[in-house]
């Protein structure tokens, strides 16, 4: 592989995760086969999501417009491997959330990691794994499960 198609791909990858950020913050979550394959597995602080439409599904009934007015997800520090058709990434994110309804007027933050494996799709670079894991959350986390106790486990948060 050449020096030019290695930061080519790194670029593309770059510019995926930074679609799925704008892809989580506009609620676009029809879009998010954009950014994950079909058959895309997600660990979600030790919960196991098995396919994009679960993954769409549970973005939908979350994330609703009625508990979160607005976010912002960010990603920092690429860590990207590279090897033919696949690769890993690992990055750091922040997201922020503006509460609507019952939570208008505050903010719910939370900070971690994704450490995701990609393959190249005729699409071009698609996550096919993402191991979330959240390090730190500031605020109600209601907000983020359309203002009902999550289903997650606090214990497994790092």
């Amino acid at each position: 592989m050449s020096n030019v198609q290695i930061q080519e791909d790194r670029w593309q990858i770059q510019q995926l995760m930074a679609r799925y950020c704008e892809t989580a913050d506009q609620h676009d979550w029809d879009a998010m086969d954009q950014v994950f394959t079909e058959g895309t597995v997600g660990v979600y602080n030790g919960m196991e999501v098995v396919s994009l439409a679960l993954l769409v599904s549970q973005g939908k009934k979350n994330m609703t417009r009625d508990t979160v007015g607005r976010t912002q997800h960010n990603v920092s520090n690429f860590r990207i491997e590279l090897e033919g058709d696949t690769a890993s990434c690992v990055t750091n994110y922040y997201a922020v959330h503006y509460g609507a309804g019952p939570f208008k007027g505050q903010l719910y933050s939370m900070w971690g990691e994704y450490r995701d494996q990609l393959v190249r799709t005729d699409k071009g670079w698609r996550i096919n794994r993402r191991d979330y894991t959240t390090f730190f959350t500031e605020g109600d986390d209601r907000m983020v499960f359309a203002g009902e106790e999550p289903e997650w486990n606090e214990s497994k948060q790092f």
